[in-house]
């Protein structure tokens, strides 16, 4: 999350000593990792919903597609048992009607 060195580390802990002083540091550091550790959990969960959120989207493309391939499927099966019919038709009417 952030990048910093050992040096910049123990700059930042000279300086909150010297401010916030040795009786309240160790209070505040647990604080402050309590905070950074909520914070890298609500970073890990809103990166799972976004990837789940993705997926779904995925999968209602797939969807959509696998519709779209099905429609077409039931229109050449209409169209084929169609030609079907009219050639049984053609087939069985009686051979003066045909001219």
């Amino acid at each position: 999350m952030f990048e910093s060195s050992f040096l910049e580390m123990l700059v930042v802990g000279v300086i909150a000593l010297l401010v916030i002083g040795p009786e309240r540091l160790p209070g505040l550091a647990r604080k402050a990792g309590r905070l950074l550790g909520k914070a890298r959990a609500f970073i890990a969960t809103t990166r799972t919903d976004i990837e789940r959120e993705l997926r779904t989207e995925e999968m209602r493309g797939m969807l959509s597609r696998q519709e779209e391939e099905i429609r077409e499927l039931r229109n050449l099966m209409q169209q084929n048992t169609q030609d079907v019919r009219h050639s049984i038709e053609d087939a069985t009417k009686p051979h003066d009607e045909k001219s």
